[in-house]
């Protein structure tokens, strides 16, 4: 079972990296094109689904649904955590990348200002959020926490990934 979860893992980390890194070389507005960027999905369900039916083939598909459920989600931490040392790594190495992001940012908080929020503590929240991106861009770094943060956040999603991976090959024949 662990070598199937470490070899799922590791292969989709590799799949992905150069999916990123594809994109990247094509040019920096590509890589952060969110689109392209959910896109990446396609290859972690890959081989989410790949190895937990390698697992419910060799233990059956009668167990307890948290059996189920550890393969999958075990591959998508793998991949995950290929995606996000990448995207760290490259972020250090590329800061014009930060700074895109933070100007994508930053024209966003500046429309919704200029579209008027109506509430007045609101505003100035966005307002303060602007001179904090101005600040950012003065000397702009990737930070480790935020990346761990949204590694986190993303860990989430993959056990919902996952969940809905174990009930389809639960209650397939």
């Amino acid at each position: 079972m662990k070598n199937n979860i470490l070899r799922n893992g590791v292969l989709g980390g590799v799949v992905v990296v150069f999916y990123f890194a594809l994109l990247y070389s094509v040019g920096k507005e590509t890589f952060l094109n969110p689109w392209l960027q959910w896109a990446s999905m396609i290859f972690y369900l890959t081989f989410m689904y790949r190895a937990a039916k390698a697992d419910c083939d060799l233990n059956g598909k009668s167990r307890d649904f948290r059996q189920i459920l550890r393969t999958p989600f075990a591959v998508f931490i793998l991949i995950n955590l290929f995606y996000w040392m990448f995207y760290y790594g490259l972020h250090l190495y590329d800061l014009d990348l930060v700074r895109m992001e933070l100007l994508a940012e930053k024209q966003t908080y500046q429309s919704m200002l200029d579209a008027g929020v109506g509430d007045p503590q609101q505003a100035n929240q966005i307002r303060e959020g602007l001179m904090e991106l101005d600040k950012a861009l003065e000397n702009p770094v990737q930070p480790l926490g935020p990346v761990i943060t949204r590694m986190a956040m993303g860990a989430l999603g993959g056990f919902a990934l996952s969940a809905g991976i174990a009930a389809i090959l639960r209650s397939s024949d």
